[in-house]
């Protein structure tokens, strides 16, 4: 009985240990551990970067060059963050510089376009956001929070 106990154990935390090397297979994003605290406020702040994404191609639909213009500067440009870098690997947090920077670009080059947008106008514009959004992509594609 006792060694059927100790197989049945063993049993156990094997198929424990296979299923989280399946989850780190399943999931090879870089694991951020935020302290428990922060992790909503975080995860919050990131769903932010979202809305703003949002909000500034919902504009752009519009054909509202200054109105995203002024979400990308209000919302994503540098200095913009909560604080949360101290506790963010050094690579997150150069790549969240670069976000906040394509989003200063985009908000520069979406003001200089003039009443009548000309297609050389909307073609700048849309890659400077396809610059900003691969910087999400980026980010979220490497890493993911524990």
């Amino acid at each position: 009985m006792r060694l059927f106990r100790r197989l049945a154990l063993t049993a156990v935390v094997l198929a424990g240990l296979a299923s989280e090397l399946a989850a780190a297979e399943a999931d090879p994003r870089t694991a951020i551990a935020l302290p428990a605290d922060l992790r909503p406020a975080f995860l919050a702040h990131m769903r932010h970067h979202m809305d703003a994404l949002d909000d500034i191609i919902a504009r752009l639909a519009g054909a509202d060059f200054k109105g995203a213009a002024g979400v990308a500067r209000t919302e994503l440009v540098p200095g913009s963050g909560a604080g949360f870098g101290r506790y963010l690997p050094l690579e997150f947090r150069e790549m969240g510089l670069g976000m906040h920077r394509a989003a200063a670009e985009f908000a520069t080059v979406a003001e200089a376009v003039p009443a009548q947008p000309a297609a050389a106008d909307w073609q700048k514009s849309i890659a400077a956001l396809q610059t900003l959004s691969a910087h999400c992509r980026g980010c979220h594609g490497a890493f993911r929070v524990e």
